[in-house]
């Protein structure tokens, strides 16, 4: 029951902040970060590159295949598993969201004033909303965090880090960052709900 709350309060808190953000920040801030000083863009540029989920779903598939089948560690292969299973979940519903969204990304509102949501929309300018980095580095250090709970302040911390990245970027609206999070956090979520359904245990005291 606790964590049908916690999911539901995750859910609530973001959804509130991607309409304020959608109404009331989103554009000051991508007018701001626009402007902003190219070497400040260049260490975003940097930053932003830990934020692509290929890197995560190839790493969580090597560790499992090795845990699997060369070292041959259950718990730490379940574990591996685990991470990989929550990526492609949250990143196949997140290219769901996307397309039915049809979002415009800042740089067809600089470019041709187009704001908002297209819906059914196809192409990179048009999938803005949820972020695809965001989302992955969420889903990576929910699922972690679960594994791992020391580890959160930090992970969330570095998800976070990345996140700012796509917005000082203007790749993505703060509301595309605040949606991405919530996909994350909640598809890892309801992954280790599968997997404690299932009685697969991902800790040694579970």
């Amino acid at each position: 029951m606790k964590k049908k709350w916690i999911a539901a309060g995750v859910f609530a808190v973001c959804s509130v902040l991607v309409c304020i953000s959608y109404f009331y920040w989103d554009l000051p801030i991508a007018y701001y970060f626009r402007q902003l000083d190219p070497g400040m863009k260049k260490i975003a540029e940097v930053v932003t590159g830990f934020g692509i989920a290929t890197w995560y779903i190839a790493g969580s598939l090597a560790l499992f295949l090795f845990f699997r089948y060369v070292y041959k560690n259950e718990l730490h292969a379940v574990r591996a598993l685990f991470v990989f299973v929550a990526l492609i979940f949250a990143g196949v519903l997140l290219t769901l969201f996307k397309w039915l969204a049809g979002r415009h990304r800042p740089i067809d509102y600089f470019a041709h004033g187009y704001y908002g949501f297209g819906f059914l929309g196809i192409g990179h300018e048009v999938t803005s909303f949820p972020s695809g980095h965001v989302q992955a580095v969420f889903t990576f250090a929910t699922a972690m965090t679960i594994l791992f709970p020391r580890w959160g302040v930090p992970l969330f911390l570095y998800a976070a880090l990345i996140s700012a990245s796509r917005v000082i970027l203007t790749a993505h609206y703060l509301s595309d960052v605040f949606a991405g999070a919530a996909v994350g956090i909640l598809c890892a979520m309801a992954v280790k709900y599968f997997f404690d359904r299932r009685q697969i245990k991902l800790r040694r005291d579970a």
